[in-house]
């Protein structure tokens, strides 16, 4: 007689962010809507996608953005996910 064993296993993950910034930074808000944003390196690391997406994202004009006279480039993160959320469902 042959003994069959069946195994099951669940597995859960959650996942949290946290942004750390220096006492010298300030928080940067974005000027259309008002939410936070982020340096392209940041968002990046943040929604877990390389930063050449981000830059063809914001050349089409799809998310908002600032880029300041020291070079940086700032992005808003309230409307890069949604453009990744509509990416995501095509």
């Amino acid at each position: 007689m042959e003994i069959k064993q069946k195994f099951e296993m669940l597995v859960a993950t959650s996942e949290k962010y946290i942004i750390r910034k220096s006492s010298s930074h300030k928080k940067i808000t974005c000027a259309k809507c008002g939410e936070r944003m982020l340096t392209a390196e940041q968002t990046a690391v943040f929604f877990g996608i390389k930063q050449r997406r981000i830059f063809q994202i914001i050349e089409l004009g799809a998310a908002h953005f600032a880029e300041y006279e020291s070079g940086a480039l700032m992005i808003c993160i309230n409307s890069l996910a949604t453009v990744l959320d509509i990416d995501e469902r095509k």
